[in-house]
């Protein structure tokens, strides 16, 4: 399948503007002060910085979906089926974190912390209740999260070819052993490398996301435009 320069270069934008958000988010984090409780969370509410960086990322997914979108469709003549299950993975993968972010940004960010104020002693107990349940929750789904991505990744890994590919290939095989070390050491050792893993994330985001924006731009350059008719 053909695709036109212009998606290419929107797709590459998108990976750019992800690298921008994602090291936005790290800032967030460097300058907010340690969690504390959520009694103390709820109470606090979210700063105004801390919504902005959930908006953000939230927005985010949107972009990436569409960034995915040109990736496959780019790698459907060569290989159809694996480039269909490829984008269906990565599609649910940003559908989940749709749906998470926004009912944390939400509900249980907004809603729970203004509920959580004007609540009885006896009704912030309840909440407090809810608000650890949905984090579990959270915690659970990005199982199939995180695996409908791997899969995605892989597949593309394995199958993409063309112009400037093995930069593809390198950032989505890339990102797929990130996943695959994160989730067994998430869910099958403990977690261990939590502390590890939080200072190596913004670095793989740029070797992720880095990767596969040069490689758009590299297909941009060498899609012919379009002539007018």
């Amino acid at each position: 399948m053909t695709l036109a320069r212009q998606h290419y270069q929107a797709a590459a934008w998108i990976a750019v503007a992800y690298i921008a958000i994602q090291s936005f988010q790290w800032y967030v984090f460097s300058v907010s002060p340690p969690e504390g409780s959520a009694d103390a969370t709820l109470l606090t509410g979210p700063s105004s910085l801390e919504l902005a960086r959930a908006g953000a990322m939230l927005a985010s997914f949107f972009g990436l979906a569409y960034l995915y979108l040109v990736v496959c469709a780019s790698n459907l003549a060569r290989a159809p089926i694996a480039s269909v299950a490829a984008f269906l993975g990565l599609f649910v993968f940003c559908l989940l974190e749709v749906v998470l972010r926004s009912v944390e940004l939400f509900w249980a960010t907004l809603h729970l912390s203004d509920a959580y104020a004007a609540a009885s002693l006896a009704q912030r107990t309840a909440i407090l209740d809810t608000h650890a349940t949905f984090y579990a929750v959270q915690s659970a789904v990005y199982f199939p999260l995180g695996l409908v991505q791997l899969i995605g990744s892989a597949l593309l890994a394995i199958t993409l070819r063309g112009p400037w590919s093995g930069i593809a290939r390198f950032a989505f095989g890339f990102n797929a052993a990130r996943l695959a070390l994160r989730m067994f050491d998430a869910y099958v050792l403990g977690p261990k490398f939590d502390a590890l893993y939080d200072v190596l994330y913004l670095p793989m985001v740029y070797v992720v996301f880095g990767g596969i924006a040069v490689w758009l731009w590299r297909m941009a350059r060498a899609t012919p435009p379009e002539r007018a008719t």
